[in-house]
């Protein structure tokens, strides 16, 4: 889910990269024309919009040959989330978005028993409030709000989206081409209900990779610089973006993703993709100060797709490899500070339950992914297989997933009513033989 309030056009930090935004934001309100502002009160009333959806969510975790610890759970929660945001005046707008998760007492009384990721308690959060600048060239926008980068996500996978609170700015000079900026300072899980000074690998987390040194020592954000070429365009069969990201006191990473869909207008249209990622260490290198278990390792990540768009669907292969250092953190696994136990990375062979940056640990993996449409997609099939051979190869995974999806049509009184079903089934995990996803939602959207 996207909340409505956000809009898409789409350092340890220091004392200029915090006033940056602010200052073009000044800049950006007296060299640009002001948009038309509206008559009155009733008009902004009128023009204000709110968007959300209703959804219900049911899980079961099941395991085969477990360890003593590990018990099977399930939860359920039913919530979503609503969002405004008002007209523009002045090139500036005003958005907000709650959001709610409510397990309506029917989980199970042992909390060993429930899947706290959904997750499964109460929750009620307001995770955006922002003010936004935007005309033709400029927008700026902050403090709270969903951030939708490769490695800065909001992980909606569950009932609540992750948030952020800092700056996300883009300039646009030329069609297609953006520069986008990005200051956060504060961390918002999609499991919690405040922003903290944290990330995925702090303990407190539902998810995530804690790592228990890391408790009682803050983080001072992230900070990314990118590049994008026709990530917003329908008519280009080309869409790259490169982007220099630093999670202060944990890692660097430069990241390349390109993808390129030839059209041939006969239905069959070819594609191809790369991924390219340079991990290096930073700051204080908290993984190894406190964690004790050794810096960002100086690794290098590969990725490629290839497949074919079909009238009815879309068949791609992908190979994504990651190289080892010995002594760094996971053996070199690249570090994701806010997906890592989401599995909402982007690596091509990344599946449901997990991906390599869930194995903690470098190596290779495949994927295989089959995507179907029916009754003028209406109706949505998705089934992949992915293998993981990590290193040392002791420990290899496989993941098989299916993702079912009907939504009702336009002409329907239940339109906006969509149901869906995702199973993921991981062979090979060490712990136990083979571990099981069940997730049914029921989603309403207005």
């Amino acid at each position: 889910m996207k909340p409505f309030a956000r809009e898409t056009p789409h350092r340890r930090g220091t004392d200029s990269a915090a006033i940056l935004p602010a200052v073009a934001m000044f800049v950006g309100l007296i060299a640009s024309p002001a948009s038309h502002p509206v008559e009155n009160i009733q008009d902004f009333i009128d023009e204000t919009v709110v968007n959300g959806h209703l959804r219900s969510y049911f899980f079961t975790r099941n395991y085969v040959n477990p360890q003593p610890y590990q018990i099977d759970q399930q939860a359920f929660s039913l919530g979503g989330y609503i969002g405004l945001i008002t007209p523009q005046v002045y090139n500036l707008r005003i958005g907000a978005t709650l959001y709610a998760a409510n397990s309506l007492g029917l989980n199970p009384k042992n909390p060993d028993q429930i899947d706290t990721t959904l997750p499964g308690n109460t929750l009620y959060v307001l995770g955006e409030k922002f003010l936004q600048y935007k005309d033709n060239y400029l927008m700026l926008r902050g403090p709270d709000q969903v951030i939708d980068t490769p490695w800065i996500g909001p992980a909606d996978g569950r009932m609540l989206q992750s948030t952020f609170r800092g700056f996300y700015g883009s300039v646009t000079p030329f069609k297609d081409i953006s520069i986008v900026g990005i200051r956060l300072t504060d961390f918002k899980g999609r499991d919690e209900g405040s922003f903290v000074r944290t990330n995925l690998y702090y303990p407190n987390h539902a998810g995530g990779s804690p790592v228990d040194g890391l408790h009682g020592h803050n983080t001072s954000g992230a900070q990314a610089l990118s590049l994008q070429y026709a990530l917003d365009s329908v008519e280009s069969p080309l869409k790259a973006q490169l982007w220099w990201n630093q999670f202060f006191d944990f890692s660097n990473l430069w990241w390349l993703d390109a993808q390129y869909l030839h059209k041939t207008r006969h239905g069959i249209d070819p594609l191809i993709g790369i991924q390219f990622g340079s991990q290096s260490g930073d700051g204080a290198n908290y993984l190894e100060k406190y964690g004790r278990k050794g810096r960002a390792g100086n690794t290098a990540l590969f990725g490629v797709i290839t497949g074919v768009d079909l009238p009815s669907g879309r068949l791609t292969v992908a190979y994504n490899k990651i190289t080892a250092q010995k002594g760094a953190f996971a053996n070199g696994d690249i570090l994701s500070p806010y997906s890592t136990g989401y599995a909402t990375d982007p690596l091509y062979t990344t599946s449901m339950i997990g991906g390599m940056v869930e194995k903690q640990a470098p190596g290779d993996a495949f994927k295989v992914t089959a995507t179907w449409f029916a009754m003028e997609k209406q109706i949505k099939a998705l089934g992949s297989f992915a293998a993981y051979y990590t290193e040392p190869y002791a420990h290899n995974q496989t993941e098989f997933n299916l993702d079912m999806t009907y939504s009702f049509p336009n002409s329907h009184p239940l339109t906006g009513l969509t149901i869906r079903d995702r199973f993921g089934l991981l062979t090979g995990n060490p712990a136990y033989t083979q571990f099981y996803y069940n997730r049914v939602m029921i989603q309403y959207s207005f």
